[in-house]
């Protein structure tokens, strides 16, 4: 067992991104499918980063064993990337033991944290998102302020805001003064300083270096390169590019795992001496009574601000709701083993005094973050999508029918491929997937997704119907003349009588031969109008 306090701590981007396989005009739209095709992103990205693709075995090793027998067969598929799956494709960065530094520099506190890097990786998915990773380990920086300020600061991408009189001021309160770092061929080094020039509303998220470098860049590469194949501005998407795109706002999504004995012994304390008063409003407010020093003791400050990734003050001004929210986040299972963790939309945490959790940790509960984001991120790329058909729509464009039923096409391969109620058939995987579930609102915005896509379809019937009724205006009168008259009516002599084979002198040409190449010639012009119309 070891007794040395220590922390882990994985921060990840998730990302949308879109392959531009072809120059198109600004009245063209390309469909989801060619924008989602994953072995195009395979092709470019070989080509320019220095993480390569990895084939998930689990060969000797019992760590990956466990891992992936605690998962159901169906949910396998959507977390490994095996050499016969085609739907996730994983990479990682062939180094370990370099360095991530959080230099951080506000009014009343400043401290640069050099942190292990131990791991660098990239999962894309089919649906056209992805998830870059960076495993962090740490043991020089134990306390428990320590470990608040290295999820808070280390997880920033940009300022949550700029300031009139200093347009970095955000770095008083959350946004690191630098993030920098290397392992392997990435070196990398962020102040953020970007954002202190003009910025277009088209362009307002400026991808940090480490974020970029993952991506192909150099240290001497500057967004907007002609040679850059992954881009994250409109003005700089061209045929054969890669547009990446962040699905979440300013902060990755953090886990933490924090071993700390002592603190694990306070925050089990029992705390049953509060007021009957209090007691009371606990019951009248639907919660459990709370009882343990992470609920209302000691310690309840700090396990709030662990959860929610607040790192310099506590995040809420208001005792009802910190408890509520706490009792709502935490999955207190192995509490009175000294055991918490909290599962939150932005982050899961484990504070233990057992060491075992570190191996749990970064396999089977990094998987299951990790699937959950990839829900969210899926569920939030179809949003956008149908917000993309919505202007289409309103904008007449054309083959809308055809980009609809393909969306609804890879909907349906998420709903059965991605989307799980269940992933394990252990109780305590079972309960923290229904946590990861319901505090990321996942089932709440599939749902809402779902009548999203039902009015898509709706909208597509009703304007098939009213294609069908066009047609029917101009084709039924011909079909009740041809019917009525018969087709060799008007051929009483002439070509068309000779042609099927009534008689009659193919040498010549009647008034009935007229009146039959008009009708032909009506029946053909409205298909071939609309094939020309919608060829391209």
């Amino acid at each position: 067992m070891c007794d040395k306090n220590s922390s882990c701590h994985i921060f990840i981007f998730p990302f949308q991104w879109d392959y531009i396989g072809r120059k198109v005009s600004p009245k063209e739209h390309i469909p989801y499918n060619d924008r989602a095709d994953i072995r195009a992103f395979d092709r470019l990205y070989s080509e320019v980063s220095p993480l390569k693709r990895s084939y998930f075995k689990i060969g000797q090793s019992a760590k990956y064993y466990n891992e992936y027998v605690y998962f159901h067969p169906f949910a396998r598929k959507a977390l490994y990337g095996t050499e016969e799956n085609e739907s996730v494709y994983y990479y990682e960065l062939d180094a370990a033991d370099g360095v991530y530094s959080i230099n951080i520099r506000t009014a009343k506190f400043s401290k640069t944290y050099d942190l292990t890097l131990d791991r660098v990786s990239v999962h894309v998915f089919d649906t056209g998102v992805g998830i870059v990773s960076f495993s962090l380990k740490n043991t020089k920086y134990t306390d428990e302020e320590d470990i608040l300020r290295i999820n808070d600061f280390g997880r920033r991408l940009y300022p949550q805001f700029l300031t009139e009189d200093n347009r970095l001021g955000a770095k008083n309160r959350f946004l690191a003064d630098s993030i920098s770092g290397h392992i392997g061929s990435l070196n990398f080094y962020e102040d953020f300083r970007q954002y202190e020039e003009s910025i277009e509303h088209r362009s307002a998220f400026l991808s940090p270096d480490h974020i970029r470098q993952v991506f192909g860049y150099s240290p001497t590469d500057q967004v907007g390169d002609p040679w850059c194949k992954f881009v994250f501005r409109d003005e700089d998407e061209r045929a054969g590019t890669i547009r990446i795109s962040p699905i979440m706002d300013d902060r990755m999504y953090f886990l933490s795992y924090y071993y700390n004995k002592e603190l694990s012994d306070k925050i089990k304390e029992c705390k049953r001496s509060r007021s009957f008063r209090d007691r009371i409003g606990s019951l009248c407010r639907g919660g459990n009574q709370p009882k343990y020093a992470y609920e209302v003791g000691s310690k309840k400050d700090f396990w709030s601000r662990y959860m929610f990734g607040d790192g310099l003050d506590l995040g809420i001004a208001n005792g009802d709701m910190q408890l509520s929210e706490t009792q709502r986040c935490t999955y207190a299972r192995w509490v009175e083993s000294g055991t918490l963790i909290g599962i939150t939309r932005d982050s899961s945490v484990y504070l233990t005094n057992w060491d075992l959790i570190e191996t749990h940790f970064t396999s089977m509960y990094y998987q299951m973050a990790i699937l959950c984001l990839v829900q969210r991120a899926s569920v939030l790329r179809f949003s956008g999508e149908i917000a993309n058909l919505t202007e289409e729509i309103l904008g007449k464009k054309k083959k809308v029918g055809k980009h609809i039923k393909g969306l609804y096409e890879n909907y349906i391969r998420f709903l059965n491929q991605i989307f799980f109620r269940e992933v394990t058939s252990q109780i305590q995987g079972i309960e923290m997937y229904e946590m990861f579930q319901r505090n990321m609102n996942i089932e709440r915005d599939v749902k809402a997704l779902d009548e999203e896509m039902a009015e898509l379809f709706n909208y597509l019937e009703i304007d098939e119907q009213g294609k069908l009724n066009k047609v029917a205006n101009v084709y039924l009168p011909l079909a009740l003349l041809t019917g009525l008259f018969g087709i060799n009516t008007f051929a009483d002599d002439g070509w068309f009588k000779w042609l099927f084979a009534f008689g009659g002198n193919g040498m010549t040409w009647s008034i009935g031969d007229t009146f039959t190449t008009v009708i032909i010639a009506m029946c053909l012009y409205f298909p071939i109008r609309y094939h020309i119309k919608n060829r391209k």
